[in-house]
Protein backbone atom coordinates (compact mmCIF):
# COMPACT_ATOMS: atom_id res chain seq x y z
CA UNK A 1 0.00 0.00 0.00
CA UNK A 2 1.07 3.42 -0.61
CA UNK A 3 1.52 6.24 2.20
CA UNK A 4 -1.78 7.45 1.72
CA UNK A 5 -3.59 4.28 1.10
CA UNK A 6 -1.74 3.49 4.82
CA UNK A 7 -2.72 6.37 6.57
CA UNK A 8 -6.43 6.27 5.19
CA UNK A 9 -6.77 2.79 6.23
CA UNK A 10 -5.12 3.65 9.86
CA UNK A 11 -7.30 6.58 10.15
CA UNK A 12 -10.67 4.38 9.26
CA UNK A 13 -10.02 2.03 12.14
CA UNK A 14 -8.90 4.49 14.62
CA UNK A 15 -12.60 5.99 13.92
CA UNK A 16 -14.10 3.08 13.94
CA UNK A 17 -13.04 1.90 17.35
CA UNK A 18 -12.58 4.07 20.75
CA UNK A 19 -10.18 3.63 23.48
CA UNK A 20 -10.50 5.60 25.80
CA UNK A 21 -7.23 6.97 27.29
CA UNK A 22 -8.19 6.09 31.06
CA UNK A 23 -8.29 2.52 33.17
CA UNK A 24 -11.24 0.96 32.11
CA UNK A 25 -14.38 0.55 34.76
CA UNK A 26 -13.59 -3.06 35.15
CA UNK A 27 -10.24 -2.60 36.27
CA UNK A 28 -11.10 0.14 38.57
CA UNK A 29 -13.65 -1.90 39.97
CA UNK A 30 -11.79 -5.06 40.56
CA UNK A 31 -7.75 -4.18 40.67
CA UNK A 32 -7.86 -0.84 42.26
CA UNK A 33 -10.97 -0.96 44.53
CA UNK A 34 -11.67 -4.63 44.76
CA UNK A 35 -8.26 -5.62 45.92
CA UNK A 36 -8.85 -4.04 49.10
CA UNK A 37 -9.63 -6.42 51.59
CA UNK A 38 -11.82 -4.40 54.09
CA UNK A 39 -14.72 -1.82 53.51
CA UNK A 40 -13.06 1.20 55.25
CA UNK A 41 -9.76 0.14 52.93
CA UNK A 42 -11.81 0.56 50.07
CA UNK A 43 -13.15 3.99 51.08
CA UNK A 44 -9.22 5.64 51.62
CA UNK A 45 -7.88 3.46 48.52
CA UNK A 46 -11.27 5.45 46.25
CA UNK A 47 -9.76 9.20 48.23
CA UNK A 48 -6.09 8.35 47.08
CA UNK A 49 -7.60 7.69 43.59
CA UNK A 50 -10.10 10.93 43.65
CA UNK A 51 -7.23 12.75 45.01
CA UNK A 52 -5.12 12.09 42.34
CA UNK A 53 -6.64 12.64 39.72
CA UNK A 54 -8.53 16.12 41.21
CA UNK A 55 -4.83 17.04 40.79
CA UNK A 56 -4.73 15.91 37.40
CA UNK A 57 -8.14 18.01 36.34
CA UNK A 58 -6.29 21.14 37.79
CA UNK A 59 -3.09 20.65 35.52
CA UNK A 60 -5.43 20.13 32.61
CA UNK A 61 -7.32 22.95 33.25
CA UNK A 62 -3.67 25.04 33.53
CA UNK A 63 -3.15 23.69 30.16
CA UNK A 64 -5.99 24.31 28.08
CA UNK A 65 -5.85 28.00 29.88
CA UNK A 66 -2.35 28.16 28.65
CA UNK A 67 -3.54 27.00 25.15
CA UNK A 68 -6.45 29.76 24.29
CA UNK A 69 -3.71 32.62 25.61
CA UNK A 70 -1.01 31.25 22.92
CA UNK A 71 -3.50 31.22 20.58
CA UNK A 72 -4.48 34.85 21.03
CA UNK A 73 -0.65 35.50 21.14
CA UNK A 74 -0.27 34.00 17.80
CA UNK A 75 -3.21 35.38 15.40
CA UNK A 76 -1.21 38.57 17.38
CA UNK A 77 1.67 38.05 15.45
CA UNK A 78 0.24 36.97 12.81
CA UNK A 79 -1.29 40.51 12.42
CA UNK A 80 1.42 41.85 13.43
CA UNK A 81 3.67 40.75 10.67
CA UNK A 82 0.49 41.19 7.85
CA UNK A 83 1.03 45.00 8.72
CA UNK A 84 4.44 44.86 8.30
CA UNK A 85 4.32 43.44 5.21
CA UNK A 86 2.00 45.92 3.60
CA UNK A 87 3.60 48.69 5.32
CA UNK A 88 7.10 47.48 3.55
CA UNK A 89 5.07 47.42 0.30
CA UNK A 90 4.25 50.67 0.32
CA UNK A 91 7.88 51.90 0.94
CA UNK A 92 9.57 53.24 -2.53
CA UNK A 93 12.64 51.72 -2.28
CA UNK A 94 15.69 52.45 -4.49
CA UNK A 95 16.78 48.35 -3.91
CA UNK A 96 13.15 46.58 -4.15
CA UNK A 97 14.61 43.43 -3.87
CA UNK A 98 15.62 43.67 -0.01
CA UNK A 99 12.19 45.27 0.73
CA UNK A 100 10.85 41.45 -1.74
CA UNK A 101 13.05 40.02 0.69
CA UNK A 102 11.63 41.22 4.35
CA UNK A 103 8.39 40.39 2.68
CA UNK A 104 8.87 36.76 1.53
CA UNK A 105 10.53 36.50 5.66
CA UNK A 106 7.46 38.06 6.65
CA UNK A 107 5.50 35.34 5.39
CA UNK A 108 7.34 32.27 6.17
CA UNK A 109 7.29 33.30 9.32
CA UNK A 110 3.34 33.83 8.95
CA UNK A 111 3.29 29.91 7.21
CA UNK A 112 5.52 29.02 10.69
CA UNK A 113 2.87 30.43 12.93
CA UNK A 114 -0.05 28.94 11.37
CA UNK A 115 1.67 24.99 11.37
CA UNK A 116 2.81 26.03 15.23
CA UNK A 117 -0.99 27.31 15.97
CA UNK A 118 -2.75 23.97 14.34
CA UNK A 119 -0.24 22.19 16.35
CA UNK A 120 -1.32 23.80 19.55
CA UNK A 121 -4.78 23.23 18.41
CA UNK A 122 -4.01 19.34 18.06
CA UNK A 123 -2.01 19.33 21.43
CA UNK A 124 -5.68 21.10 22.93
CA UNK A 125 -7.86 18.68 21.64
CA UNK A 126 -5.73 15.54 23.09
CA UNK A 127 -5.82 17.43 26.66
CA UNK A 128 -9.46 18.08 26.26
CA UNK A 129 -10.19 14.42 25.57
CA UNK A 130 -7.91 13.37 28.57
CA UNK A 131 -9.58 15.62 30.95
CA UNK A 132 -13.18 14.07 29.37
CA UNK A 133 -11.32 10.35 30.75
CA UNK A 134 -9.93 11.78 34.11
CA UNK A 135 -13.77 12.95 34.79
CA UNK A 136 -14.94 9.92 33.61
CA UNK A 137 -13.00 7.96 36.36
CA UNK A 138 -13.82 10.27 38.82
CA UNK A 139 -17.39 9.96 38.15
CA UNK A 140 -16.90 6.29 38.24
CA UNK A 141 -14.89 6.70 41.89
CA UNK A 142 -17.71 8.92 43.25
CA UNK A 143 -20.35 6.57 42.50
CA UNK A 144 -17.87 3.78 43.97
CA UNK A 145 -17.31 5.94 47.06
CA UNK A 146 -20.93 6.07 47.83
CA UNK A 147 -21.89 2.27 47.45
CA UNK A 148 -19.15 1.40 49.80
CA UNK A 149 -20.00 3.92 52.57
CA UNK A 150 -23.82 2.45 52.09
CA UNK A 151 -22.75 -0.76 52.85
CA UNK A 152 -20.47 0.25 55.81
CA UNK A 153 -23.43 2.62 56.99
CA UNK A 154 -21.43 5.13 59.40
CA UNK A 155 -18.68 3.07 60.36
CA UNK A 156 -16.31 4.58 58.10
CA UNK A 157 -12.66 4.99 60.06
CA UNK A 158 -10.20 7.48 59.56
CA UNK A 159 -6.78 6.22 58.04
CA UNK A 160 -4.73 5.86 61.86
CA UNK A 161 -7.88 4.19 63.09
CA UNK A 162 -6.60 1.81 64.82
CA UNK A 163 -9.77 -0.98 64.71
CA UNK A 164 -9.55 -0.54 60.94
CA UNK A 165 -6.12 -0.80 60.35
CA UNK A 166 -5.81 -4.03 62.16
CA UNK A 167 -8.56 -5.27 60.40
CA UNK A 168 -6.72 -4.55 57.16
CA UNK A 169 -4.03 -6.07 57.89
CA UNK A 170 -4.93 -9.00 58.92
CA UNK A 171 -7.40 -9.57 56.30
CA UNK A 172 -4.34 -8.85 53.59
CA UNK A 173 -1.50 -10.83 55.42
CA UNK A 174 -4.33 -13.86 56.10
CA UNK A 175 -4.85 -13.89 52.20
CA UNK A 176 -1.37 -14.40 51.61
CA UNK A 177 -0.76 -16.89 54.19
CA UNK A 178 -4.13 -19.39 53.01
CA UNK A 179 -2.64 -18.76 49.56
CA UNK A 180 0.78 -20.05 49.98
CA UNK A 181 0.02 -22.95 52.19
CA UNK A 182 -2.85 -23.70 49.63
CA UNK A 183 -0.35 -23.76 46.83
CA UNK A 184 2.12 -25.35 49.05
CA UNK A 185 4.70 -22.99 48.98
CA UNK A 186 7.26 -21.82 52.02
CA UNK A 187 6.09 -18.95 54.12
CA UNK A 188 8.35 -15.95 52.96
CA UNK A 189 10.69 -14.94 56.01
CA UNK A 190 9.79 -11.44 55.45
CA UNK A 191 5.75 -12.52 55.11
CA UNK A 192 6.38 -14.23 58.97
CA UNK A 193 7.97 -11.39 60.75
CA UNK A 194 5.17 -9.09 59.64
CA UNK A 195 1.98 -11.14 60.70
CA UNK A 196 4.53 -11.65 64.00
CA UNK A 197 3.96 -7.82 64.49
CA UNK A 198 0.21 -7.90 64.57
CA UNK A 199 -1.41 -7.77 67.57
CA UNK A 200 -1.90 -11.31 69.30
CA UNK A 201 -5.94 -11.53 68.88
CA UNK A 202 -5.15 -11.04 64.96
CA UNK A 203 -6.46 -14.28 63.40
CA UNK A 204 -3.77 -14.55 61.19
CA UNK A 205 -1.06 -14.69 64.02
CA UNK A 206 -2.92 -16.99 65.50
CA UNK A 207 -3.15 -19.46 62.85
CA UNK A 208 0.99 -18.76 62.14
CA UNK A 209 1.69 -19.27 65.56
CA UNK A 210 -0.39 -22.65 65.83
CA UNK A 211 1.57 -23.76 62.72
CA UNK A 212 5.10 -22.64 63.89
CA UNK A 213 4.54 -24.43 67.22
CA UNK A 214 2.76 -28.08 65.19
CA UNK A 215 6.29 -27.71 63.16
CA UNK A 216 8.63 -27.00 65.92
CA UNK A 217 6.71 -29.81 67.78
CA UNK A 218 7.63 -32.29 64.80
CA UNK A 219 11.08 -31.21 63.97
CA UNK A 220 11.47 -32.31 67.58
CA UNK A 221 10.08 -35.87 67.70
CA UNK A 222 12.24 -36.13 63.99
CA UNK A 223 15.01 -35.27 66.01
CA UNK A 224 14.10 -37.93 68.99
CA UNK A 225 13.67 -40.40 66.73
CA UNK A 226 17.48 -39.79 64.62
CA UNK A 227 18.76 -39.44 68.01
CA UNK A 228 17.48 -42.74 68.69
CA UNK A 229 18.92 -44.03 65.28
CA UNK A 230 22.35 -42.91 66.17
CA UNK A 231 22.90 -44.08 69.66
CA UNK A 232 25.55 -46.46 70.10
CA UNK A 233 24.49 -49.85 70.84
CA UNK A 234 26.64 -51.72 73.63
CA UNK A 235 27.87 -54.81 73.39
CA UNK A 236 26.80 -57.26 76.17
CA UNK A 237 30.59 -58.12 77.95
CA UNK A 238 31.51 -61.69 77.51
CA UNK A 239 31.24 -64.17 80.57
CA UNK A 240 34.06 -65.32 81.65
CA UNK A 241 34.04 -69.21 82.68
CA UNK A 242 35.71 -70.32 85.77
Amino acid sequence: MSTEEILTKAQEILNKVKLPDRHSFFQLEKFVIGKEPTGNAQVWQIVRELDARHETVDAYKKDLADAEDNLELFDLRVERLDIEIRELAKLDLEEPSARDLDIKEREINIRKLRREKESLIKASQKVKKKFEYVLEEMNFLVLAFDSVVAHLGSDIKPLDDREAQQEMWNEKLLEEFNLRILLQRPLDPELVRTIMCLPDVSSVKIHLNKMLEAKQKHMMEQGAKQKKLVQPQVEPKARVSS
